[in-house]
Order: structure tokens, then sequence, then C-alpha cells
């Protein structure tokens, strides 16, 4: 089954070229990295306005504020289809990337995998599936066409031992099964006390909090785990690695978008079409000349 995403920008500092741009780039990160690991097929495009969304696809609004003061959050409607909003920061890209990729591996909010608890003597556990929560960092990302992406781990996250040769997230950040690096998080459910428990990590130091019961009419057990995670991804540090492109141009009100940043090798090449272009019209005016 194909899930079909659109991208909307409500914000002003987002030129629709540069929207177009994440999405072609979250597009082949999707197709070419996140599907093979997880068996999903997905489009990803950029649509002006929200009136220009057709029905059946999900969608993925950025905005300079959103709810829940988040830098994203994906949830679900009342018709329970998946959507996200991501709000516009320097990273909006990886952030943008992180959501699409996690709405697509889990569009119910409530996919579970049964292993080992990272809570000493609490025995197996049933974690959420949250694909890029453990290495969410913006030191942790990479990029698809020059644009900052979200790393993401596969399946064999959740492998009972560690093995050689595995991948456990695609950028290889992650080297062991269940392992939450700097700046990261992971929620799971304990059936036997019926709780919530959250692990973070900041630079070595880990913490275990107990958020308690699910309560009645919670929704989802990602919605419930957002309800605390939130604070936590505003104050990581996301400034992006130094070299790394992003497409943010900060296109103020009722001023001209400026132009996307890209590197040298886009420039040329397209540089290199426009006057194979310009040469063949020229060619073709001085042959109906004759």
């Amino acid at each position: 089954m194909l899930n079909q995403v659109a991208l909307v920008t409500q914000t002003n500092k987002i030129a629709f070229g540069d929207l177009t741009v994440v999405a072609a780039a979250i597009q082949k990160q999707v197709t070419r990295d996140v599907s093979p690991a997880w068996s999903i097929q997905a489009s990803v495009n950029a649509f002006a306005t929200l009136d220009d969304v057709p029905l059946g696809y999900w969608h993925v609004i950025i905005d300079d504020t959103i709810p829940f003061d988040a830098g994203g959050i994906h949830l679900n409607d009342d018709n329970g289809q998946p959507y996200a909003l991501v709000t516009y920061s320097d990273d909006w890209s990886l952030t943008t990337s992180h959501e699409v990729i996690e709405m697509l591996v889990d569009p119910s909010g409530n996919r579970t995998v049964a292993a080992n608890s990272p809570k000493p003597n609490q025995g197996r556990v049933l974690v959420l599936v949250e694909t890029c929560d453990p290495s969410e960092a913006a030191k942790y990302g990479y990029t698809v066409n020059g644009v900052l992406v979200s790393d993401f781990y596969t399946p064999r996250f959740f492998d009972p031992v560690q093995s050689s040769g595995v991948r456990y997230s695609y950028s290889g950040a992650i080297t062991k099964p269940l392992q939450v690096l700097d700046g990261g998080y992971m929620s799971w459910w304990d059936p036997q006390s019926k709780h919530v428990f959250q692990l973070f990590v900041t630079g070595t130091q880990k913490e275990i909090k107990d958020r308690g019961p699910l309560p009645a009419g919670f929704g989802t057990l990602r919605s419930f785990s957002d309800k605390f995670t939130n604070q936590h991804r505003q104050e990581i540090k996301k400034t992006p690695p130094a070299g790394l492109m992003l497409t943010a141009t900060g296109a103020g009100k009722n001023m001209k978008a400026k132009v996307s940043k890209v590197d040298a090798s886009t420039k040329a090449n397209a540089d290199s079409v426009r006057a194979q272009i310009q040469a063949l019209a020229k060619s073709y005016g001085s042959a109906k000349k004759k």
C-alpha cells in the first residue's frame, strides 16, 4: 500500500521552492533508506496550501508555532488518520523528516515491540516504536540532496543481543540494541505495574522516569508519552554540525523569498542545464531563419 504524505508550510519563513526541495529529499530518504528497512512505501509531495491537498493524503504542516510547545508532534485526527505538526526552526528539515518517518512506521501511535526493559530488574516490557527518538539530535542526522534529515533505527534495534555487522540505525550512530544516544529518549509500557516509563540520555547521564498508569481516554500511547517529551525535545541543542546544508532561508513577510542554499555541484549542474537549453534555443532559432 502506498501512503501519501503532503508537506504544507503555513509560515512565511519558508519559500515554496524550499518546501519542494525538502519534500524531494524526504521522498528519496523514504524510498532509498526507510522502505527497505521497514517495508513501507510512500510518496512525499509539497503543496502550496492546505486547500490544494487532495483527499487521502496525510498532512505534515510546518508553522511558526504549534500546540504543546513542541518542535514536532504526530497525532491522529477525528477520523483516525495520522497527521503531523512541525515548528519552524533553522533545522525544520530534520524535524520534518523525523515526523514523516515515525508517522509512516507507526500511523496508529500504539505500535510496540516486546523487549527486555532498560530499567534493571523490570523484565519484559512493550517498547513504543518511535524510530527517530533514540538518535534524534541533529549531530546524528545525515544529508540527502544536501538537506539535513533524521537518523532512524531499524527493526534490528529490538534484537535480544548485539551482533557484529548489524545496522541498528541507518547512519550507524546506534551501535547496539535499545541504545539511546545523547539527546535521545525511549518510552515503554510495563505490563506488571501498568505504568509508562521513559529513558532520557544527556551526555553520559541516563535518567529513567516513571510516568504512572495510562489514564482513561488517553488516546494513544504515543500521545500520552509525548506530553512529557515535548519539553525535553525543545531543550535539546539541535544546531546542525558545521558543513551540513539546510534549505531554511527565512524569507520574511512581504519580502521576496530568498534562494535556497545549494552546494557548488548542484549549482554547477543547474547552470549546465540552463546553458544547454539556451544553446538549443539559439540553434533552433538560427535554423528557422534559414
